[in-house]
């Protein structure tokens, strides 16, 4: 029979931390979604409500308005490989090709890294289609290609968007390159104290900026405005390089729904004298369309 290593010895919990534990994006995973009955949707309800009015002494009461909205999500990113390796392989390569070597070369180089292109190149698509609409809520998004003299100046505009969310709910992913520019920035002055220099360590990356934490993404090939997910992910040709993403945490709704692992040995399947790996893995994310405007994207123009 085939060993399920989501519910074996409670290894479901263990791959849902290992997935978190290596994602860019861990602080945008939901951690609870209630879901129709086991199904791949969930609703979001928003409550809102008029405001205060003038209380008259003769009248009374006024008479308020709520409005009670739902918005249903449903998950798109259903992704499985099988990988087959015949008992001899893993004997000649002394245990190089077990199993154990090949899950988690899928699982660091593919899974990990796939979950988190979709989820910046979903958020840049949502922040481009919203602020391109006509409601009246809209993210942010613009194009332009940032430097020393100018990457400052664009950070705290993006900032702006979404500082009405208080400085702690706020996440800030950066490209390698606009926090090189960032550090080496003409638009302020920086002082280097001892506590920037170690005995043997000069550390001068900005690590915040207003209160809000700023994530440098050194995985550029995840920090894509768009992505080829036929096999594997690959940077679309009309994609741009992200610069950043400010996205407020609380709006975002990211989850991955199902890990499913599975190994079959020799003999407990009819595809040959080997082993037999099988790994799916079901997500998606999403930013509510009355919190939209808690989400900020600046891409490159020219790359």
């Amino acid at each position: 029979m085939a060993i399920n290593y989501v519910t074996k010895d409670n290894m479901g919990a263990t791959l849902d931390r290992a997935i978190v534990q290596g994602l860019i994006t861990t602080e945008l995973e939901t951690p609870n979604i209630n879901w129709f009955d086991g199904a791949k949707s969930f609703t979001v309800r928003s409550l809102s409500t008029s405001g205060s009015k003038a209380h008259t002494r003769n009248k009374g009461w006024n008479a308020g308005t709520y409005e009670d909205a739902k918005e249903v999500f449903t998950l798109t990113q259903d992704r499985d490989i099988e990988f087959y390796v015949d008992q001899q392989d893993v004997d000649e390569t002394n245990q190089e090709l077990s199993m154990a070597n090949i899950s988690k070369t899928y699982f660091d180089e593919h899974v990990v890294p796939e979950i988190d292109a979709y989820r910046f190149s979903k958020l840049a698509t949502i922040a481009k289609t919203s602020s391109a609409g006509e409601a009246a809520i809209k993210a942010g998004y613009k194009e332009e290609d940032l430097d020393k003299s100018s990457v400052y100046t664009a950070l705290k505009d993006g900032l702006k968007k979404v500082r009405q969310y208080g400085p702690t709910n706020v996440i800030g992913y950066v490209s390698s390159d606009v926090m090189d520019a960032l550090e080496r920035s003409t638009e302020f002055t920086r002082s280097i104290t001892n506590q920037n220099v170690g005995t043997t360590a000069l550390d001068s990356r900005v690590t915040s900026v207003d209160g809000v934490l700023l994530k440098e993404v050194y995985a550029t090939d995840r920090f894509c405005t768009g992505f080829d997910f036929a096999e594997g992910y690959k940077k679309a040709s009309d994609a741009k390089d992200l610069n950043f993403i400010f996205a407020v945490k609380p709006n975002v709704i990211a989850k991955v729904k199902e890990q499913a692992v599975y190994l079959w040995a020799p003999g407990e399947h009819p595809e040959g004298d080997g082993y037999l790996y099988q790994n799916r893995f079901y997500h998606d994310l999403f930013v509510t369309a009355k919190k939209v405007d808690g989400l900020y994207v600046s891409a490159s123009v020219s790359k």
